[in-house]
């Protein structure tokens, strides 16, 4: 990992912190088990989840009988009381085998002697468990009262509580396997039949239910998460119809046996992830299914725990992301964190564990956003610093080496040695023009002489190195590819700064004129930074360069505007101006022997 500023160390620690504090907040009522902000996203992610793993096979031991629309509407039961009806579908299924059966009817009221004496005696020919409700306060919350079935029924049956705990839009999501009122503890109509089908003893602790040797997890206040199985009818069902009309010992014989309203016109319906309107015995049995063998669903006190170091390890981590690397590498990777996350978070549901995709979504996304925004906005800043000082490098270089620097902060920090076109200009009489002009003329002279150098230099490709009072160095073929032209290109400059400089006129000396002498080589030459390491400069070195230098003295004692060397000259493609020029040989100071130069004198520049 790359070293990380000092301040963004500070906004790490802050970031983390705060971050920290607010997945706490989420994290502490979800541990409890009390429903919090998440708990809208959470019911939307784990139907999310239900449809992507699928459907299950339900137990094979739970069968419904649904009195169905066929049932109600075939003409032999339109004439029966519900009653009646009851007692005679209890009987055939007592005839068809069936171990233990649950009725999800609730049997509150009264009704013929004789009828409920009939339905009582077809209730003790099977185990049976009946229904009863628990009636809840105006909180919503603890159970008041209880609905209780006649007291014929309860005399010759279980008595097994119907009441489901439902999301705020109506979907069941728990089973309460035990509902405490008054300080008594009564079983839910799911518990009883499971036991009398199973004959097993219910043996609670605090995350699960034992039923002989078989676990099924339960999350707080002895509630079972539902693991629905699929759409209306994925759990065994036959119709009614066909039991009233003959015991089924094929379908029904072995079976804990779900008796129960299924007709559109009758009973509760609810929605599912799988399915709009699921009657309420599909309810029932699904839970009976989870109980006696079928696939159940683990959400209890470690689950939770487990929730909580996922949400806050997959914050913590995407908020380090954030901060140490640059957001158009971290967001990705916090996306790929998160998703990677959701992913397996429903491979592990498909295992039948319930983790919570909410919690750490919730604790994840504000605190990635915020942190986010301010690491834009420090790395917007930071970008326009960034380009203020490429503004500002530009003007302390050529347009050509600033954009080398830019492109590659380690150019010449080893020196290279490259063929190269030198230039040198310096300004003739300028000790006597700025005694003349004074410290604001002088100035504005040496602004304009400057001016002229780089916009006619930098035109034609070159490159104005340095500027030294009233002189400047520059190079031609800086490009590693520069073309054969460069010598063409700088004496094209060297003619046109002389022609501009010679044609200004000195507002503050109208009858004043400006000139100039200027060097032209071609030869090896070193470019270098030089300087320390805090400040350093490019320049270009080397006996070529000495010698495009001394070549303005020998246009002075030859009264001449450009001089350029021999090589210059070899460089050359073309020789348009070279009639123009007076070749001759001259002694160079410094240097053995005379060198062969061409001159070209101001009459024949302009």
């Amino acid at each position: 990992m790359t070293a990380v500023p000092a301040h963004r160390r500070a906004l790490l620690l802050v970031a983390l912190a705060c971050s920290a504090l607010w997945a706490a907040l989420l994290i502490m009522p979800h541990i409890n088990g009390r429903a919090g902000i998440i708990e809208g996203l959470e019911n939307r992610s784990i139907d999310l989840r239900f449809t992507l793993v699928g459907p299950r096979s339900a137990s094979s031991d739970v069968v419904i009988v649904a009195i169905d629309d066929d049932t109600l509407a075939a003409e032999a039961n339109r004439t029966m009381s519900g009653r009646s009806l009851l007692g005679a579908l209890i009987r055939n299924i007592g005839e068809s085998g069936a171990r233990a059966l649950a009725v999800d009817v609730l049997l509150v009221e009264p009704s013929d002697a004789d009828e409920d004496a009939a339905l009582a005696n077809s209730l003790a020919s099977t185990p049976s468990a009946i229904a009863a409700a628990a009636l809840f306060g105006p909180d919503g919350k603890d159970p008041a009262s209880l609905i209780w079935p006649q007291p014929i029924f309860q005399d010759v049956a279980g008595v097994g509580l119907v009441n489901l705990s439902t999301d705020a839009s109506g979907t069941p999501r728990y089973m309460p396997l035990l509902i405490n009122i008054g300080g008594e503890h009564h079983q839910s109509l799911a518990l009883r039949t499971a036991l009398a089908f199973t004959g097993e003893r219910a043996v609670f602790g605090e995350t699960q239910l034992t039923l002989g040797d078989r676990h099924i997890p339960l999350d707080q206040g002895f509630n079972m998460p539902l693991r629905f199985s699929g759409p209306e009818g994925s759990v065994q069902t036959v119709s009614a119809k066909g039991v009233l009309a003959a015991p089924m010992p094929n379908a029904l014989s072995g079976k804990a046996v779900v008796l129960g309203y299924s007709a559109s016109a009758m009973g509760d319906r609810f929605s599912t992830p799988f399915d709009n309107s699921t009657p309420g015995v599909e309810i029932i049995a699904t839970a009976i299914s989870q109980l006696t063998g079928g696939p159940t669903l683990r959400r209890d006190k470690q689950v939770r725990i487990w929730d909580a170091a996922h949400g806050l390890g997959l914050t913590l981590l995407c908020i380090i992301a954030i901060v140490v690397w640059p957001l158009s590498r971290s967001l990705p990777i916090a996306l790929a964190m998160i998703g990677l996350s959701m992913i397996a978070l429903t491979a592990v549901f498909s295992a039948g564990v319930w983790m919570s995709a909410a919690l750490p979504l919730m604790t994840t996304i504000p605190p990635v956003l915020v942190v986010g925004a301010m690491r834009y906005t420090q790395e917007r800043q930071q970008a326009d610093r960034s380009e203020r000082a490429v503004a500002s490098l530009r003007q302390f270089q050529s347009p050509a080496l600033a954009t080398k620097i830019e492109a590659d902060a380690e150019y010449l920090t080893t020196p290279i040695e490259q063929l190269l076109i030198i230039l040198f200009v310096d300004l003739t009489g300028f000790t006597g023009l700025s005694q003349k002009l004074g410290e604001g003329g002088t100035r504005n002279l040496l602004r304009t002489f400057h001016l002229f150098a780089s916009d006619t230099i930098e035109k034609r490709g070159g490159s104005v190195l340095n500027y030294m009072g009233d002189g400047a160095l520059a190079v031609f073929g800086l490009e590693m590819d520069a073309s054969t032209h460069a010598a063409d290109d700088a004496l094209a400059a060297a003619f046109e700064l002389a022609r501009s400089l010679s044609q200004h006129e000195i507002e503050e000396l109208p009858d004043v004129f400006l000139g100039c002498r200027i060097g032209l080589h071609a030869g090896i030459a070193t470019l270098s930074r030089m300087g320390v390491e805090s400040h350093q400069q490019v320049t270009v070195t080397g006996d070529s360069v000495n010698l495009a230098s001394r070549l303005m003295e020998v246009a002075k004692t030859e009264k001449a505007v450009i001089v350029a060397s021999a090589d210059f000259v070899e460089a050359l493609s073309g020789s348009a101006h070279n009639d123009k020029a007076r070749q001759t040989e001259v002694s160079i100071r410094g240097r053995d022997g005379l060198v062969r130069v061409l001159a070209w004198t101001q009459d024949v520049i302009t």
